[in-house]
């Protein structure tokens, strides 16, 4: 089903998307959560659009390998995606320098950084494709 209003929104997310795959111990969802909420108002002041879902199943279907098997989750551990949007390149560059310049942010990725698997961040950035 194609929702006009869903392709709209799709096509103002921006050129560059960075998708962030992270593993958290289920008894440490709370404390990420929180420190989530604290990031998102970070990102939303440098106009970057921020979303975050968690996986719900981690069972393969029939040739389909779930994402969970490729990054080795365990049964405690919740895989979280995280997907932010930027206008482009430079954009990317300013929010980054701003994240290292802002004492807080720093505070926040040390914070996250003892309450997730250690090692787990998985990541990319990826360009709009562009219609022939």
């Amino acid at each position: 089903m194609n929702n006009p209003d869903n392709y709209e929104h799709q096509l103002d997310l921006g050129s560059i998307i960075q998708i962030v795959f992270i593993r958290v111990p289920k008894k440490n969802r709370d404390a990420l959560a929180k420190i989530g909420k604290e990031t998102d108002n970070f990102f939303r002041k440098h106009g970057v659009s921020k979303f975050v879902y968690r996986l719900n199943e981690k069972e393969n279907i029939t040739d389909f390998v779930n994402i969970s098997k490729i990054i080795s989750a365990n049964d405690d551990e919740d895989v979280n995606l995280e997907i932010l949007s930027y206008r482009d390149v430079k954009h990317v560059e300013d929010v980054m320098k701003a994240m290292q310049d802002d004492k807080r942010a720093n505070e926040l990725y040390m914070e996250s950084m003892k309450i997730i698997t250690p090692g787990s961040i998985v990541f990319g950035d990826f360009s709009q494709l562009k219609a022939s």
